[in-house]
């Protein structure tokens, strides 16, 4: 059987020191019983397998600390399951379960987590919020995609139908996004700067509204800003800038999917991770070292 492989979300201050979320599976059209998702922790820039399963896990966070948190929303069981991320040759993980089906885990700090979803237990979209020792079911403000913020006083989301949605520290207020597209990414600089992106394009606000700046030119999923430049995942369209009020290439050949920040600039695409200093040079760390750290493992399905 010929499997095939592909990196998903990447979270970490460099190529040498991040945490991966990869899939393996048996190469036919994704199906939930014949994959298998797999937390990867890079330290010295060597790659550690750190927890496989079957089924999905559908996001990966790691916090200022350290500690990474990685969702679950499968059909058995959702929840988060947490980690120290100390010593990638003695992984710990605990599972906490939650009535949810978990699509997606980021925060602000080991105090303040978010993992949102649809509810288990109810018909409607449910959010949980972790504050260091317990998580609290919060209001969700819709059908969530992506999340992110500055503190826990100010956080936004974005998601399906156009959602935009900012978080005050005890409420959501949804506000007008002038779009009913699905909106994939968000990136929150400050209270005076925001911006958001999805398949038709990207938009930029602040505290005090949104207007559209850009169309895209093919599906853009993620946004961030670094070294004073804003950054856009345009999968197959590569790694582009946001330039006045267009989209240009900073690298074609790297199908970004997902981006941190926080150290370098980080990035995933399915077939490499790379990293930069400058937004313009680029390290590379391609799948193949992946495919030889879980080749020989047999398949869990």
């Amino acid at each position: 059987m010929s499997l095939a492989h592909a990196f998903r979300r990447v979270s970490g201050p460099s190529l040498d020191d991040c945490h991966i979320l990869a899939d393996r599976w048996d190469g036919k059209p994704w199906v939930e019983d014949h994959a298998e998702s797999w937390v990867v922790q890079v330290s010295d820039g060597r790659m550690h397998a750190l927890k496989s399963q079957v089924g999905w896990l559908t996001g990966l966070w790691r916090s200022p600390s350290g500690r990474v948190y990685v969702s679950e929303g499968g059909s058995e069981r959702g929840g988060i399951h947490v980690s120290p991320g100390k010593d990638p040759r003695a992984p710990q993980w605990e599972f906490q379960e939650l009535p949810l089906v978990a699509m997606g885990v980021w925060g602000v700090d080991d105090r303040f987590v978010l993992t949102w979803g649809p509810r288990e237990d109810k018909d409607e979209e449910g959010m949980f919020r972790w504050d260091g020792r317990s998580w609290e079911l919060i209001p969700s403000p819709g059908e969530v995609i992506q999340v992110h913020g500055v503190s826990p006083e100010f956080v936004y989301a974005v998601g399906r139908k156009g959602l935009i949605s900012r978080w005050d520290g005890s409420r959501w207020h949804t506000v007008p996004s002038f779009t009913r597209a699905m909106l994939t990414g968000i990136h929150v600089e400050s209270q005076d700067e925001l911006y958001a992106c999805g398949g038709n394009g990207m938009m930029e606000g602040s505290v005090y509204g949104w207007s559209e700046v850009v169309e895209s030119p093919g599906m853009v999923v993620n946004v961030t800003k670094f070294r004073d430049e804003v950054l856009v995942a345009g999968a197959a369209s590569g790694l582009l800038r946001l330039k006045g009020n267009t989209l240009e290439p900073v690298e074609r050949s790297l199908a970004a999917m997902a981006m941190d920040s926080r150290g370098r600039l980080v990035v995933a695409s399915p077939e490499e991770l790379a990293d930069s200093t400058n937004g313009r040079d680029f390290r590379r760390k391609p799948l193949s070292e992946f495919v030889a750290l879980t080749e020989g493992v047999p398949t869990m399905w």
